[in-house]
């Protein structure tokens, strides 16, 4: 891993420095123990669970527990849980690396990803020592299944909306009423960490002063009275369970509670945060299987006398894979490399530094849920069209992956949300840096030294658009004042800036680290940077055109926009030219080439 000399870059504050490639965490500085634990996973996707999905999609929820206790058997479940509880207690990136090779079937991902992290880690982190003896040794060994209930009917993204009120009583404990949805494991698991409002009398859902209720976390067994509804009939993962949770005078323990009362907030957003960079990896394997099983039907194929494969418009779909799966990666191993980086000085028992720590990274983890969902989405549907007509039966594997993947741009806080979070989180954690004067700093002309090497132009770009971010956020938060927040059109364009810079520099990094190291794919890792920088200057461009002009509308002076759309000017690189060098790669290697 990283050492405690390198810098740290987090809560956006890489917008405002260089990252260097000595800096950024990639997937090619696993460890032997890392690589030992991935081989595990792909084995056991590949061998128990690949077999069996088609029982798993008929609802055979014996069969999730039975193959949940055979990961935890494995040592899969809870790697990064102090040994202690029944974990192994290794590293963040090791965790990230388990979600990647589980989510090869996406069903059992999600069953696996609400047992390890949405129950394991607030259960960890949040959890009084007697809770953690108590329930964690049977979660991490796969006996006993967890669960999430945050969200309900009517508060989705308003979590705090919550109408699931638990009633406190004389003797401490608690009455809960109300019900939850769209719970993963709700069919079968033993174990739920529960989301409710406090109050004190027995008043109803509805009642006034609801509202002002003290949001508060909870765990709750299955026999306290907990009642599941039917299975939700979805669009995909039609192999994991998916129900409500219905609470009718469920009466739960005083100690029972998992943190404060009134903290709940702190449980359910943090642990969602912290989920969205595992959810990165997990989508990145989608890509990745989705371009795997896109090549080989490629080759083989054949129409107007030849394989697919060999036509240039195929090829641009597959180069498209390569290059989204090759950023994805770096972006998630990036961030995940930070955490771990910024965990060496904490103890790891102490919960509440820990997740201090990973809240310091909040950014980084809506821009890779936001990056990697839509990358995924993007993936599948060109597997789709790939595929041809065959693409839309179910006879072939691409249709369910189409389907499957559809909720990532939906759950662990929909991409809407996140991209409203990353301009307040910048906003929170560096006031001072994104004002109006440092916008005009931004915008200032200053000379600065060319970056050198294969990727120069990329570095000089990259450096611009962190200029561009930054006189985009000072500029439109001073310009729209109290009316800010319902700026959300102008917000989410200039998250997707911030989201593009983000990901350009970390495919830099990832490549130029290849290359320094010897790595024999280094020249066609610098392709996939240069092909993705290119398009992401596109997108830029168009967003600070959008953001400037709306701005200009405001009354900012005229010279702003043009001033600010110069610095987003890239030249440009024959994409198409690199596009088909990388799916020639493709082709031959028959697989994702990184």
């Amino acid at each position: 891993m990283p050492t405690t000399t390198e810098t740290i870059a987090r809560g956006g504050e890489w917008l405002l420095q260089s990252g260097e490639p000595d800096d950024v965490f990639t997937p090619e500085r696993l460890t032997d123990e890392h690589r030992l634990i991935a081989r595990t996973a792909e084995e056991f996707v590949a061998n128990e669970i690949l077999p069996v999905l088609d029982k798993l999609e008929e609802k055979d929820w014996s069969l999730a527990r039975q193959l949940v206790k055979r990961a935890a058997d494995l040592g899969l479940m809870g790697v990064d849980v102090p040994e202690e509880y029944g974990g192994l207690g290794l590293d963040k990136v090791t965790s990230l690396i388990v979600s990647d090779r589980m989510s090869r079937s996406a069903s059992f991902g999600a069953t696996f990803g609400a047992q390890a992290n949405l129950t394991v880690i607030p259960l960890y982190l949040f959890g009084t020592e007697e809770q953690k003896r108590k329930y964690l040794p049977k979660l991490l060994s796969g006996e006993s299944i967890g669960a999430y209930g945050l969200s309900e009917t009517g508060s989705g993204s308003d979590a705090l909306g919550a109408r699931t009120r638990a009633t406190k009583q004389p003797d401490g404990s608690f009455v809960l009423n109300g019900e939850k949805m769209w719970i993963t494991n709700g069919g079968f698991a033993d174990l739920f960490v529960v989301f409710a409002k406090v109050i004190s009398d027995d008043r109803g859902a509805g009642a006034p002063g609801l509202d002002n209720g003290q949001f508060t976390a909870f765990l709750v067994e299955r026999g306290f009275g907990v009642k599941s509804g039917k299975e939700e009939h979805k669009m995909g993962l039609h192999g994991s369970s998916t129900t409500a949770l219905i609470f009718q005078d469920v009466r739960v323990p005083a100690e029972n509670v998992l943190g404060e009362v009134g903290k709940g907030h702190k449980v359910a957003f943090n642990v969602l945060n912290f989920g969205r960079v595992k959810l990165g990896a997990r989508n990145m394997s989608g890509v990745k299987l989705a371009l795997d099983r896109s090549v080989k039907y490629a080759k083989e194929r054949r129409q107007f006398g030849r394989p697919i494969a060999e036509f240039g418009l195929i090829k641009e779909k597959l180069a498209g894979m390569a290059v989204r799966a090759f950023v994805g990666d770096a972006m998630s191993y990036r961030a995940l490399g930070d955490v771990d980086r910024a965990l060496e000085s904490v103890d790891r028992n102490d919960g509440a530094r820990v997740m201090r720590t990973i809240e310091g990274f909040a950014v980084e983890c809506s821009i890779n849920k936001i990056w990697t969902s839509e990358a995924l989405g993007w993936a599948v549907d060109q597997a789709v069209q790939l595929f041809g007509g065959n693409g839309y039966s179910r006879e072939f594997p691409v249709e369910r992956m189409y389907r499957d993947a559809r909720i990532t741009r939906i759950y662990e806080g929909t991409n809407e949300i996140n991209r409203l979070l990353i301009p307040a989180r910048l906003q929170k954690q560096s006031p001072a840096l994104f004002n109006v004067e440092a916008a005009r700093d931004a915008l200032a002309d200053r000379p600065s030294p060319l970056p050198r090497g294969p990727l120069a132009a990329e570095r000089d770009f990259v450096v611009r658009a962190k200029r561009v971010a930054v006189a985009l956020l000072g500029q439109a938060t001073d310009s729209y004042g109290d009316d800010w927040k319902e700026a959300q059109e102008v917000q989410a364009q200039i998250a997707d800036v911030v989201t593009e810079v983000y990901a350009i520099e970390s495919a830099i990094a990832r490549a130029e680290k290849m290359t320094t190291r010897g790595d024999g794919r280094a020249s066609l890792a610098a392709d996939a940077a240069r092909v993705y920088t290119d398009e992401a200057a596109s997108r830029i461009a168009a967003a600070v055109r959008q953001v400037a002009t709306a701005l200009t509308a405001r009354g900012v002076d005229s010279a702003y926009g043009p001033s600010v759309q110069r610095l987003a000017i890239h030249c440009g690189v024959d994409a198409i030219m690199l596009r088909r060098r990388i799916a020639d790669a493709v082709i031959e290697t028959g697989k994702h080439p990184f």
